[in-house]
C-alpha cells in the first residue's frame, strides 16, 4: 500500500539515500531562483551562485504583474461603462457580483507581491542567513554534525523535509496547469458578452494576462510557503531534540557523579543557548514577514468567505471555489500556529528542566546569573515564530482569531451593504 501511495503521489519513503532528497531540495531551490525568492540560491553567495534574474526577465515579470493590477483595478474599484468593460474582457459584465470577483482576485494579487519584494529586501540584507543551512547540505548530507540532532530527528527532518519540497513542488506544476481551464471554464460559463471574434480576442488577451498575473503572485506565495514549512519542520525537530536532552539532564540529577553531571550540564546548556540564538536570530526581522503574512490571509480569506457566503457570485460552484481558495488560508495559518505553539511549550519546558537540574549544582554568583537570564530568555514569545503570543495556538488564542476573522466578514456585510 505505501508503494502505491508513493507511485501515485511521488512521496518518497524514510529509507531513500540524501542524494534523492537533495536532488528534490535543489528542484525547489531553482523554482525560488527561477521566481527571484532566492536570487542566490540557498547559498546567497553571488560569486558561488550568481542570480539568473536578468534585467529582461524582470522587466516581463513587471509588465505582467503591472498590467495584472492595472487591469484588476479598473474592473473591481472604478465604474466603468459596459463598452469599456467589453474592451477590458469583463466576463461578468452584467453580473450582480462581478466587482466582488475582481476584487477578490485584486486583493490576493498584491498581497502577494507585497509579500514577495519583503521577502526579498529580507534575503539580501542577510536577515535568513540561516538558509544557508540546506546548502550545507548538499555536501556533507543530513548527519548530526551539521544539523546537530540526534541521527534519529534527522532522519525524521530529511523524511519532512523531502516530502515538503515534492509536496510544494506538484501543488505549483498543479496549478500552473490547471489554473487556465478553471478560468476559461467560469468565463465561457457566466458570460454575457456579444460572441464576435472582436470580443473573443479582448476576452481571452485579457484572460490570458489574468492567467499569468495570478500564477506569478500564486506561486510566490507557495514559494515563501515551502522554503517556511522546511524551515519550521527544522526548528521543530531541533526543539523537541533539545528538549528530550534536557529532560534527561533533569532526570539524572540524582543518579549522576557530580563531575559527569557538571559536564553534562555544560554540553546540555551549550546546546540551549546555541539553539536559542539561532532561533532568536532569524525571528528578529522574520516575525515582521510573518505580520504580513498573517494580517494579508486573514484579509483575504475573510474577504472570500464573505464573497461565497454573504454575497453569493452565483450560488453555486463559483461560491464553493472562492470558499475553497479562502478556507486554505485559514488552514495554512492554523498548521502553522498549532507547530509554532509546540516549539514555544517545548523551549519552555527547558526552563522548567534546567531548574529542576541545576538545583543540585553549587554554581557562583556570575554563572548564576547567566543561568537566570538563560531561563528568563526560555520564556518569552520570541523564542518561537510568533507575533507576540499571536501563533502560539493556544485554545484562548484559537477562540481569539475566530472571533477577529468573524467580525472582519461583519465588518464586510455593514460596509458592503
Amino acid at each position: 500500500m505505501s508503494k502505491l501511495i508513493q507511485l501515485l503521489l511521488g512521496f518518497r519513503s524514510n529509507n531513500v539515500d540524501d542524494a534523492v532528497v537533495i536532488k528534490d531540495m535543489k528542484r525547489l531551490e531553482s523554482f525560488c531562483i527561477a521566481f527571484n525568492i532566492l536570487p542566490n540560491g540557498f547559498a546567497q553567495d553571488a560569486s558561488v551562485t550568481p542570480s539568473k534574474w536578468t534585467i529582461v526577465k524582470s522587466i516581463i515579470y513587471f509588465c505582467i504583474i503591472f498590467a495584472n493590477i492595472g487591469h484588476l483595478v479598473l474592473l473591481s474599484v472604478f465604474n466603468l461603462p459596459d463598452q469599456w468593460l467589453h474592451i477590458f474582457g469583463d466576463f461578468f459584465c452584467g453580473h450582480p457580483g462581478r466587482r466582488f470577483f475582481w476584487l477578490f482576485w485584486l486583493y490576493m494579487s498584491i498581497f502577494g507581491e507585497v509579500l514577495r519584494h519583503f521577502w526579498i529586501y529580507l534575503v539580501k540584507k542577510g536577515h535568513l542567513k540561516t538558509l544557508r543551512l540546506y546548502d550545507t547540505l548538499y555536501t556533507k548530507g543530513f548527519r548530526s554534525q551539521v544539523l546537530l540532532m540526534s541521527p534519529f530527528y534527522c532522519l525524521k527532518f530529511r523524511f519532512v523535509a523531502n516530502n515538503l519540497a515534492i509536496w510544494w513542488i506538484k501543488v505549483i506544476a498543479l496549478l500552473t496547469i490547471s489554473l487556465a481551464p478553471i478560468l476559461v471554464f467560469i468565463s465561457e460559463s457566466v458570460s454575457q458578452l456579444p460572441k464576435t471574434p472582436q470580443q473573443f480576442i479582448y476576452t481571452y488577451c485579457w484572460l490570458f494576462v489574468t492567467y499569468l498575473g495570478l500564477v506569478c503572485a500564486l506561486i510566490n506565495l507557495m514559494l515563501t510557503g515551502g522554503l517556511v514549512t522546511i524551515h519550521l519542520a527544522y526548528f521543530y525537530f531541533k526543539a523537541v531534540h533539545v528538549a528530550e536532552n534536557v529532560e534527561l539532564f533533569a532526570k539524572k540529577r540524582r543518579s549522576s557523579h557530580k563531575v559527569d553531571y557538571l559536564l553534562m550540564y555544560k554540553a546540555t546548556i551549550r546546546e540551549v543557548i546555541q539553539y536559542q540564538n539561532e532561533i532568536e536570530h532569524l525571528n528578529v526581522r522574520f516575525r515582521n514577514w510573518l505580520i504580513f503574512l498573517y494580517l494579508g490571509m486573514s484579509f483575504t480569506s475573510d474577504f472570500g468567505v464573505y464573497i461565497a457566503a454573504v454575497v453569493h457570485i452565483d450560488h453555486n460552484y463559483l461560491d464553493v471555489f472562492l470558499a475553497i481558495v479562502a478556507l486554505n488560508g485559514f488552514i495554512s495559518i492554523g498548521i502553522c500556529s498549532y507547530v509554532n505553539g509546540i516549539v514555544l511549550t517545548k523551549m519552555s519546558s527547558y526552563c522548567k528542566n534546567l531548574r529542576k537540574g541545576t538545583c543540585r549544582l553549587q554554581l557562583d554568583a556570575i554563572v548564576s546569573i547567566k543561568e537566570t537570564d538563560i531561563q528568563d530568555r526560555l520564556v518569552r514569545t520570541d523564542i518561537a515564530f510568533t507575533i507576540g503570543q499571536f501563533l502560539d495556538m493556544t485554545t484562548e488564542i484559537f477562540v481569539i482569531y475566530l472571533i477577529e476573522n468573524i467580525s472582519l466578514i461583519m465588518m464586510f456585510t455593514v460596509n458592503f451593504q
